[in-house]
């Protein structure tokens, strides 16, 4: 009888001490799990975990902020910040108690917008680069059924590969593993197709992640370091900060990039102006038609972008929980609207 407790105690201990095991060297993964799980609007306040700093240059755009208490009257109670800036830098912009141009904002979704300029960049040196099947590049992916997705049926949204539902804490789901981590390029990469690539439209963040990797791989370099260079440096005044999957890791490139209220115009009016910025120009003069392009499967949908239809040209949307950032290219205006919940309708009204 003593044997068999004894046998019982032992095993009792070492699966205990595995399991402890396990929990802390996944507590990282935990960490972020528990606060998606948490999340009363789908979003964490914070990320815990390891982040990549992204410096700001100093030949960024100047922006010349006036608060505008008329813009108060167009916006419901859920707003923090309603921001218009035009082509010379002039910004219109009403904030919430707390709030003003050089607070820090989880673009959330719009995080993914870094990767429309890195690739109209690289794709001004990689001709063709956009209808590159990824097998090119990626290749775990060379012999796979996922390599004759391209670049632009990710940026459409109809690369065949779902969002899935989103269990944040369930460790052996690739969507788990997308948003907590610890290896994004892992769970990007294994994650299964449902429809041929170009013949489904399906929003799913895998898409940004794989559009990273591909970037990383065109460029021979780490995407965090193709984002400082090509990028922040060039358009940002203030330091950002990149969610990694692990420490030394690679960026989470479909959400979770903490940016200034002023950075996040910039970056839209970069966009707006077709690659210009107040130093040299990051990409050929033209290339704002890419953009424009709307996808044969689902109409609304240009490359990054939701595309609105108005007098004398279109919209680019990029709506997410809590954010709209509007471009008129027509204008080179650009409208930025940060809150809670849905955006308010009618914001394309106060453009010009």
């Amino acid at each position: 009888m003593q044997r068999v407790v004894l046998i019982l105690a032992v095993t009792v201990l070492v699966t205990g001490s595995l399991g402890a095991g396990v929990l802390a060297a996944h507590w990282p993964f935990w960490q972020r799990a528990w606060q998606w799980h948490v999340a009363p609007t789908g979003w964490p306040s914070s990320m815990p975990g390891a982040v990549q700093v992204l410096h700001g240059g100093a030949g960024a755009r100047v922006l010349d902020v006036h608060v505008d208490e008329g813009l108060a009257a167009a916006i419901p109670a859920n707003t923090q910040a309603l921001l218009r800036a035009h082509a010379d830098g002039r910004v219109d912009a009403w904030f919430a108690p707390g709030q003003d141009i050089h607070s820090l904002v989880d673009g959330r979704d719009l995080s993914a917008l870094v990767l429309t300029p890195l690739f109209l960049q690289l794709a001004s040196e990689h001709q063709g680069l956009l209808d590159a099947p990824l097998g090119a590049w990626l290749p775990q992916w060379k012999e796979d059924r996922r390599g004759p997705i391209t670049p632009r049926q990710l940026f459409w949204q109809i690369s065949g590969l779902p969002a899935r539902h989103f269990t944040p804490l369930n460790p052996f789901r690739a969507r788990a593993q997308l948003a907590s981590g610890p290896d994004f390029a892992y769970a990007a990469l294994r994650w299964k197709p449902v429809w041929p690539p170009g013949s489904h439209f399906e929003a799913s963040p895998v898409n940004a992640q794989l559009l990273a990797l591909t970037a990383a791989a065109v460029a021979g370099t780490p995407f965090k370091s193709l984002l400082q260079e090509k990028l922040w440096t060039k358009v940002a005044v203030a330091d950002a900060y990149a969610m990694l999957d692990h420490r030394g890791g690679d960026i989470a490139a479909h959400c979770c990039l903490r940016a200034s209220l002023g950075d996040w115009l910039r970056l839209g009016l970069l966009l707006a102006a077709d690659g210009r910025g107040d130093g040299a120009r990051l990409w050929p003069a033209g290339s704002l038609g890419e953009k424009l392009a709307a996808s044969p499967i689902h109409p609304g949908q240009g490359l990054g972008f939701d595309l609105l239809p108005r007098s004398g040209g279109q919209l680019l949307v990029a709506t997410g929980t809590g954010r709209q950032l509007l471009i008129d290219p027509a204008t080179a205006t650009v409208l930025l609207w940060v809150g809670e919940g849905a955006p308010p309708p009618g914001l394309a009204r106060l453009l010009p």
